[in-house]
């Protein structure tokens, strides 16, 4: 998902036996940050349901952290008009449309330089609904401009959800996440020179933290046909990193159905005692909020006027007076 350029997460009830699905509910949010541990390469190997992949004896190497944007935010976001969020990382920005369908890339810009990538032809690098079989192949354009010069970009990703179970990270073990294997050729040319950038990927999902929760890469670059680097690493989200210590904290199992919503959103959790519920949007902004007297344990079921809001992504959370809590992302869509 990350690009050279020539000049330089519905929360599921969530078992170790439940098989997840990603969908809208899984999309990221602006206002999300991640911390990431950078570590050496790690062979995880295991394909089916109920897998155990152990990541415990991951070395660190560095850290970094990923910033999710409101489009607004961005100095370039005309170029990028259906844009929902935008991914800050390493100094760029990628513009992503969360669709029904699955997450898109729309392009990227990149301040330091500056060169504002555009895709004719977007790219679907997440395909909703997913779970364990679900296979895609997309293939992507665009181009930019670097001092007076036009470069063209091509690209294509194939993908396929492997397995599901628990990942074992140096801090604690995550369970309900699903693996996806996945490959990916991107390619541009200008002003005389080729650049190829060649990776294969391991993705590990979790439904309902907005981005992946570790990834593996093995990729390699070539500028004019000579070797021009390689990436191994292994990342993984910190424990304290938001998002992901929301999800696994969670004592709260939901689910949000349909979704997308038009005019109703019901959710569906187990919980017990007084609990509240609160709606936030994309932004941040409470939109909803009232309180869920309950009485013994059970599964609940809560409905949603969502008419009256507008387009776009939502967390639905549930707190208890006792510290349980859960949270779902839905998407509204009229």
């Amino acid at each position: 998902m990350k690009h050279l350029v020539l000049a330089m997460a519905t929360v599921a009830v969530s078992t170790v036996f439940a098989q997840p699905t990603l969908d809208a509910g899984s999309a990221p949010a602006p206002g999300n940050s991640y911390a990431f541990v950078i570590a050496d390469p790690i062979t995880l190997n295991g394909a089916g349901a109920g897998q155990v992949w152990d990541a415990s004896g991951a070395i660190q190497t560095s850290a970094t952290t990923v910033d999710f944007i409101a489009t607004s935010s961005s100095s370039v976001s005309a170029s990028f008009p259906g844009a929902d969020v935008v991914i800050v990382a390493d100094g760029s920005e990628t513009f992503i449309d969360v669709a029904s369908d699955g997450l898109y890339i729309l392009g990227s810009y990149n301040p330091g330089l500056p060169v504002t990538a555009v895709y004719s032809d977007p790219y679907r690098y997440l395909q909703y609904p997913c779970t364990l079989g679900t296979a895609w192949t997309d293939t992507y354009a665009g181009s930019y401009t670097y001092n007076g010069d036009t470069y063209a970009q091509s690209g294509s990703g194939t993908y396929e959800a492997t397995g599901y179970g628990s990942l074992v990270l140096p801090w604690g073990t995550v369970d309900n996440v699903l693996r996806v294997d996945g490959s990916e050729t991107y390619e541009e040319s200008g002003n005389g020179n080729s650049y190829v950038y060649d990776a294969v990927f391991t993705y590990y999902y979790k439904p309902g933290v907005g981005y992946f929760v570790a990834r593996s890469i093995d990729a390699s670059a070539t500028f004019n046909g000579a070797p021009a680097g390689v990436q191994l690493a292994f990342l993984f989200l910190e424990q304290n990193s938001i998002g992901m210590g929301e999800q696994v904290a969670a004592s709260i199992g939901m689910e949000v159905f349909p979704n997308p919503a038009t005019d109703e959103a019901t959710l569906l959790f187990t919980a017990e005692g007084t609990l509240s519920l609160q709606v936030i949007d994309g932004a941040g902004r409470t939109v909803l909020q009232r309180s869920l007297p309950r009485s013994g344990a059970g599964l609940f079921r809560e409905t949603l006027d969502v008419s009256g809001l507008t387009d776009g992504l939502y967390t639905a959370i549930v707190t208890g007076t006792d510290g349980q809590r859960g949270a779902a992302r839905f998407l509204v869509q009229h």
